[in-house]
C-alpha cells in the first residue's frame, strides 16, 4: 500500500509541475501492476513497477530525470532509484550530453546503446523488474560543420542483465573512451573510429572504418570493419584475433527490391557486451518465428541474409528471405532459414497475410522446422475490425516430433479499444512434463485519450525468446493479472 501511495504522489507531483510549466516540461510514466505466478513461484504475489521520466527544455538546453522503482513482498528485490539523468545542449555546430544518454557507432560493431520502448524485463536470478535499455553514463560531444562531423564519447555502458537493485560495479563494469569522425562527398560517406575499453580485467583498443553511399540511383551500399589493434596487428585476421566485418547492399528497380548482407565475426564480444553487431537474421512479428529466432554469437559467426520483395500492380506484396549463420566452436553449427510471405487486400477492404518458413537450427536441436500461418483483418463498417491469426510449427528434436500452435482472435474499435484472446498449445518436452501444455490469455487495451491508455491482461502468457530492434531477450511465463497504465504529459 505504501508503494502505491508513493507512485500516486509522484504522478501528482509531475502533473502539478506540468500545469505550472506546460510549455517547457513534458514527460511520461509507465506503471505496471502484477498479481500472479512466474516460474519458480509457489504462490501468486503482487508486484508494482513504475518508471517516471520528466524532461525540461529551455532554449538550447534540455534536462531530464528518470525515477524507477519496484516493490514486492520480498524486500531484497525492491528498489527506488533515480536511474537516469541528462543535461543536454544543442546548437548549430555543437551538441553536448552529460549524464545518461544513447549513442551508437556505425552499425554497432564497436558500440550500440538503445531503448526498447515499453519493454520491462525480469530475470529468474534476481526477480526484480526493470526497464529494457542499455544507456551510457558519462558525457558525449559532437561537432558538425558542413560535410564533416566528429563525436567524442566517454562513459560506462549499462549491462541490463542486472536490475537497479544491484550496485553499479555490476551494472556498469566497463569504461569506454571513443572518437568517431565521418566525412561526406559526392553521395559517399567515409568514417573512422577508435575505442578504448577498460575494466577490472583488461584494457583493449579497437579501430573501425566504414564506407557508405549510392553507386547509382538504384544501388546503395554500406560496409564496416572493426578489429582489436592493441593486442593484434592490423593485418592479423587469425582465429585468435578479434575482428568483425559487415557488408550490405540494396537494389531497387521499380516494384522490385533486393537487400543482401554478409557478416564475419570472430572473438568480437567487447567487454560485458557494449557492442551489438548486426545479426542478419530476419526479425519476425509472428510468435512461433520470433520465439525460434537464431541469436547472434559474436564470438564466432559467419553468414549472410538476402531478402527480395516485389509489389504487384494490385499492391499485394511478396517477400522472400534466406538466412544462413555458421558457428564453429570445435563443432560446426549451421543455421539456415527460408521464409516467404504474401500480403494482399481482399475485396478492397480485408487485409490478409500468409507465411511459410523452413529452417534447421542445430543450436536448439530443431531439425526440419516447418512453420506456417495466416493473418486476417476483417473490416466491419468504417470503425471496427475483427482479427484472426493462426500459426503452426513442427520440428524434430532428439528423434521426437514437436508441435506448437497459436490461435488469436481480436477486435478493434476506432484504434481506441483493442480486445484480444490468444491460445497456445505445445507438446515440447523441454517445457512440459505432460503430454501437452496450453496457455490461454486475454488482453484489453483502451486509449483514454491521446496521452493516456490502460491495458489489462488476464490468464496465462507463454515465455521464451523475444526479439525487438535486433535485440533478443528472455520473457518469463506468467499466470495471473497484469495492469499497465501509460501516460504522456
Amino acid at each position: 500500500m505504501r508503494s502505491t501511495n508513493k507512485i500516486i504522489l509522484l504522478v501528482s507531483f509531475f502533473l502539478s509541475l506540468h500545469a505550472a510549466l506546460k510549455s517547457q516540461i513534458n514527460g511520461n510514466n509507465l506503471l505496471e501492476y502484477q498479481f500472479g505466478e512466474l516460474p519458480g513461484d509457489s504462490a501468486a504475489i503482487s508486484t508494482v513497477y513504475d518508471r517516471a521520466n520528466l524532461n525540461y527544455t529551455y532554449q538550447n538546453f534540455k534536462g531530464g530525470v528518470t525515477l524507477e522503482q519496484f516493490h514486492s513482498p520480498i524486500e531484497k528485490r525492491n528498489y527506488t532509484k533515480l536511474s537516469q539523468y541528462l543535461l543536454q545542449y544543442n546548437s548549430e555546430m555543437l551538441d553536448v550530453k552529460i549524464g545518461n544518454f544513447y549513442e551508437t557507432i556505425g552499425r554497432g560493431l564497436l558500440l550500440r546503446s538503445y531503448e526498447i520502448p515499453g519493454a520491462v524485463l525480469e530475470d529468474l536470478s534476481y526477480r526484480s523488474r526493470h526497464y529494457f535499455h542499455r544507456d551510457i553514463a558519462g558525457f558525449t560531444t559532437k561537432f558538425h560543420h558542413k560535410n564533416f562531423s566528429t563525436k567524442l564519447i566517454y562513459g560506462k555502458p549499462l549491462n541490463y542483465v542486472f536490475p537497479p537493485s544491484q550496485s553499479d560495479s555490476y551494472r556498469r563494469p566497463d569504461i569506454i573512451e571513443a572518437i568517431y569522425s565521418e566525412y561526406s562527398f559526392k553521395k559517399q560517406t567515409i568514417g573512422a573510429s577508435v575505442l578504448r575499453l577498460t575494466n577490472s580485467s583488461k584494457s583493449a583498443v579497437y579501430s573501425m572504418v566504414t564506407a557508405s553511399g549510392n553507386l547509382s540511383p538504384v544501388i546503395s551500399y554500406y560496409t564496416e570493419m572493426a578489429k582489436n589493434i592493441s593486442n593484434f596487428g592490423l593485418a592479423d585476421f587469425s582465429s585468435q584475433a578479434p575482428y568483425a566485418l559487415y557488408v550490405g547492399i540494396n537494389l531497387s528497380f521499380n516494384n522490385l527490391g533486393i537487400s543482401a548482407e554478409a557478416k564475419s565475426y570472430n572473438n568480437f564480444l567487447i567487454g560485458a557486451g557494449v557492442n551489438e553487431p548486426p545479426a542478419l537474421v530476419k526479425e519476425h512479428t509472428y510468435k512461433v518465428l520470433n520465439r525460434s529466432t537464431h541469436v547472434l554469437q559474436p564470438l564466432n559467426e559467419k553468414g549472410y541474409q538476402i531478402e527480395v520483395f516485389y509489389t504487384f500492380p494490385d499492391l499485394s506484396t511478396l517477400t522472400l528471405n534466406n538466412t544462413i549463420a555458421i558457428n564453429n566452436f570445435g563443432k560446426k553449427f549451421i543455421f539456415h532459414e527460408y521464409f516467404a510471405e504474401y500480403d494482399f487486400v481482399w475485396r478492397d477492404m480485408h487485409d490478409v497475410k500468409i507465411f511459410a518458413d523452413y529452417a534447421e537450427d542445430p543450436f536448439k536441436l530443431e531439425e526440419q522446422r516447418i512453420s506456417a500461418g495466416a493473418y486476417f483483418e476483417w473490416k466491419i463498417l468504417q470503425t471496427s475490425s475483427l482479427k484472426t491469426d493462426y500459426e503452426f510449427q513442427t520440428y524434430n528434436r532428439l528423434e521426437k516430433k514437436v508441435q506448437n500452435h497459436v490461435l488469436s482472435l481480436g477486435y478493434t474499435y476506432k484504434s481506441k479499444l483493442v480486445f484480444n484472446i490468444t491460445s497456445e498449445l505445445s507438446d515440447d518436452a523441454f517445457i512440459t512434463n505432460n503430454k501437452t501444455k496450453t496457455w490461454v490469455g486475454s488482453t484489453i487495451k483502451y486509449k483514454i485519450n491521446p496521452e493516456n491508455s490502460v491495458q489489462l491482461f488476464l490468464g496465462q502468457r507463454r515465455g521464451g525468446s523475444a526479439c525487438n530492434a535486433g535485440v533478443c531477450y528472455e520473457v518469463l511465463d506468467f499466470k495471473g493479472i497484469e495492469l499497465r497504465l501509460t501516460s504522456r504529459f
